[in-house]
């Protein structure tokens, strides 16, 4: 566990050590990783003051912008923590594509800009704090010290059970094929489960693909299908506002 005496103001705890195996999610077949909703959290929780920035670079007849440019034409972001006055080490952060290779600057979108800014802000707490270091040095992550009273799985982003008794919701192959099957995941009931597929499958094609885009890019999440990602409470309540949005929105 992390060091638990409380640091002095302004200097740099450490973080390491904190995370359990409640935190991962696994990305296809061999990625684990931390949601950076959930690193930001550990960073409000236990580096009060300390907030991450991007530094900005001046170029010739250009006002200030984020995105450095590279020796080969690529991208990347130059990131810090500060708290008050002090500030630690630039940390620099490539721009990747989802295969992690390098962009080139006129290839950059927005959408690669806010994904690399959560990626970065993962990679330099770790860097800064030691906040998931384990996931960069492999190093074994502890289960979570407290007992929920629901029952979690080991293997967090398993797949789905689809065994003959396994409840399943039967929404149309339009929204199966977007959201996948949203039966057999850890904390939330079944019920909701099968609510959530109904209301999924009232709206519009375009309807289902804003709100699970709206998903993706909250959770950093690069997957088509999202099943696997909505695991919690607050994973269901983002998609219904999402679906109250496109609801509203609707002649």
């Amino acid at each position: 566990m992390p060091n638990q005496s409380k640091p002095k103001e302004g200097s740099i705890p450490d973080l390491s050590g904190l995370i359990s195996k409640e935190d991962l999610h696994k990305k296809g077949s061999f990625a684990i990783y931390m949601n950076w909703a959930r690193t930001t959290q550990y960073l409000r929780e236990h580096a009060s003051g300390w907030d991450f920035h991007l530094k900005g670079i001046h170029l010739e007849g250009k006002n200030e912008e984020y995105v450095w440019p590279a020796p080969d034409g690529s991208g990347y972001l130059m990131c810090f923590f500060q708290n008050g006055e002090r500030t630690t080490p630039l940390f620099p952060f490539p721009i990747m594509d989802n295969r992690n290779n390098p962009l080139p600057l006129e290839k950059i979108s927005s959408r690669d800009l806010t994904d690399s800014h959560r990626r970065a802000l993962c990679a330099c707490a770790a860097f800064v704090f030691g906040l998931a270091y384990e996931l960069w040095a492999k190093v074994e992550i502890d289960e979570a010290a407290k007992v929920d009273a629901t029952p979690i799985k080991k293997e967090i982003a398993r797949s789905p059970q689809r065994g003959a008794n396994a409840r399943q919701a039967k929404p149309n192959s339009a929204v199966k094929e977007i959201v996948g099957d949203l039966t057999g995941r850890s904390s939330i009931p079944q019920a909701q489960k099968d609510a959530l597929a109904k209301e999924l499958q009232t709206l519009p094609p375009h309807g289902r693909n804003r709100v699970v885009s709206a998903f993706r890019q909250e959770y950093n999440i690069s997957s088509e299908k999202i099943s696997e990602f909505i695991t919690n409470p607050e994973h269901l309540s983002f998609i219904k506002s999402k679906i109250a949005e496109v609801e509203s929105d609707s002649p």
